[in-house]
C-alpha cells in the first residue's frame, strides 16, 4: 500500500509539472500573440492573407528572442518591439544596413590618418557636447526601404558644418545624392567620402534644399536625376579623421557632428539605453555622431540614426565610448565648408567653447532614461 501512495504522488507530480509547464507555454503564446496584435495596431501592418500573418508572426517571435539575447549582453540598453519586428535579419540587412561591400572596399584604400591632436589638447576638451543642443542638427529623418544611409549621414554632416560656418541650419536633399551621384550606388548604398567627392567634383560642392529635392525613393526605387533645384549648402572637400575616438572627440568637440560607420547587427530591435557589447565585425550602415558625454558612468556617444523616430530613443542610439563598440571609429570622416573654422582640422579645442554637456537628448523619453544610466 505505502508502494503505491509512493507512485501515486509521483505520477501526481508528474501530472502537475506537466500541467505547469503547459499553462508556462500557453501564457507565453498568449503575451505574444497579445504584443502582435499590439505591434501590427501600433505599425499599422496588415498582411495579404492568413498564411503570410503567420509566417510575420513567426519572425516577431524570432525576433522578440534576438532582443532578450541583446538586452542579456548590453544591460544598459533596453531591446523589444519596434517598427522593424516583422522582418527578419535578411530582410532588414538588405534595405537597412546593406553598406558593408562599400565600407570594405573603401577602408582597403584608405590610408590610416595621423592624430591631429596632442595628448594635452585631448585633455582639455569638454567633458560632454550636445550639438543638438547649439543648433547644428536637424530632424530625425527616415530612408524607408532604400539603402542609403550614406545619403542621410553626408547629409546630416553638411547640414552642421554649414550652420556652424554661419549660415541657417538647412535640411539637405538625400534624394540628389541617391539619383545624381554616379560614384555610389543609390538605394544599393555607397560612402560619404564618395559622396562628398562627387559634390564637389561636379556640383561645385553644392547640394540642394530638401525643400526643393525631397525624398522620394523609400521603395528603394531611384528616380532619375533631376538638377538644379535651390542650393541649400556647399561644401570645399572633405576630412577624414583619425580611427580614435579621443581624437574623434576632441575635434567634435568644436567642429560638430561627424559622419561614422559602424557595425549595426544590434541595432534593429534597439529600443534604448546604451550599448556597451555591441557585435563589432563588419561596417555595414553609415550614421551621424552629434554628440558624446564622457561624465557619465558609463561614457557614451549620441548617434543620430536614420531610421525614423519610432526606433531607438526617438530615432536616436547610444553607444558606449573608449572600447570601440560598433566598429565606430573605423571611417569618421566630415565635409569641409570653406572659410570655416569649424571645418578646419588640427587646432587646439577651447574647452570654454564646447559646452558644458548638456543632456543626452532633447526628447522627454530619452531624458527620463539617461538619469538611470
Amino acid at each position: 500500500m505505502a508502494s503505491f501512495s509512493r507512485c501515486s504522488s509521483a505520477l501526481l507530480m508528474v501530472a502537475m509539472c506537466v500541467a505547469s509547464a503547459a499553462a508556462l507555454s500557453t501564457t507565453a503564446e498568449e503575451r505574444n500573440a497579445a504584443l502582435f496584435a499590439s505591434f501590427k495596431s501600433r505599425f499599422n501592418k496588415t498582411y495579404p492573407g492568413a498564411a503570410a500573418e503567420a509566417t510575420r508572426y513567426e519572425i516577431f517571435v524570432a525576433n522578440l528572442a534576438r532582443a532578450a539575447e541583446h538586452g542579456k549582453a548590453n544591460p544598459k540598453a533596453k531591446f523589444g518591439v519596434n517598427a522593424y519586428s516583422d522582418l527578419t535579419e535578411e530582410e532588414f540587412r538588405r534595405t537597412h544596413r546593406n553598406a558593408a561591400p562599400m565600407f570594405e572596399a573603401l577602408l582597403a584604400r584608405r590610408p590610416a590618418v595621423a592624430p591631429l591632436f596632442t595628448q594635452e589638447q585631448v585633455s582639455a576638451a569638454a567633458s560632454s557636447i550636445d550639438w543638438r543642443t547649439k543648433g547644428a542638427v536637424t530632424y530625425v529623418k527616415n530612408q524607408l526601404n532604400c539603402g542609403g544611409c550614406y545619403a542621410f549621414s553626408t547629409t546630416g554632416n553638411i547640414e552642421g558644418q554649414w550652420f556652424l560656418a554661419g549660415n541657417p541650419l538647412t535640411a539637405l536633399s538625400e534624394q540628389e545624392i541617391l539619383s545624381c551621384d554616379t560614384l555610389d550606388g543609390g538605394c544599393g548604398g555607397g560612402t560619404m567620402d564618395t559622396a562628398m567627392t562627387w559634390l564637389v567634383q561636379n556640383q561645385g560642392g553644392k547640394i540642394a534644399t530638401e525643400a526643393s529635392y525631397p525624398f522620394t525613393s523609400g521603395s528603394g526605387s531611384v528616380a532619375a536625376c533631376a538638377l538644379p533645384r535651390t542650393t541649400g549648402a556647399t561644401i570645399t572637400g572633405h576630412v577624414d579623421l583619425p580611427a580614435n575616438e579621443d581624437q574623434m572627440a576632441t575635434w567634435m568637440s568644436t567642429k560638430g557632428p561627424i559622419s561614422i560607420a559602424v557595425d549595426s547587427t544590434s541595432f534593429q530591435t534597439y529600443n534604448g539605453g546604451i550599448l556597451t557589447n555591441c557585435i563589432s565585425k563588419k561596417l555595414d550602415h553609415a550614421i551621424l555622431a552629434v554628440g558624446y558625454n564622457n561624465a557619465a558612468s558609463t561614457p557614451y556617444w549620441i548617434v543620430k540614426n536614420s531610421w525614423g523616430t519610432s526606433w531607438g530613443e526617438d530615432g536616436y542610439i547610444y553607444i558606449a565610448k573608449g572600447s570601440n563598440q560598433c566598429l565606430l571609429d573605423s571611417y569618421p570622416s566630415s565635409a569641409v565648408v570653406g572659410g570655416s573654422s569649424a571645418s578646419s582640422s588640427g587646432s587646439a579645442p577651447s574647452p570654454a567653447s564646447s559646452g558644458s554637456g548638456p543632456a543626452p537628448a532633447s526628447s522627454s523619453s530619452a531624458a527620463a532614461s539617461s538619469s538611470s544610466w
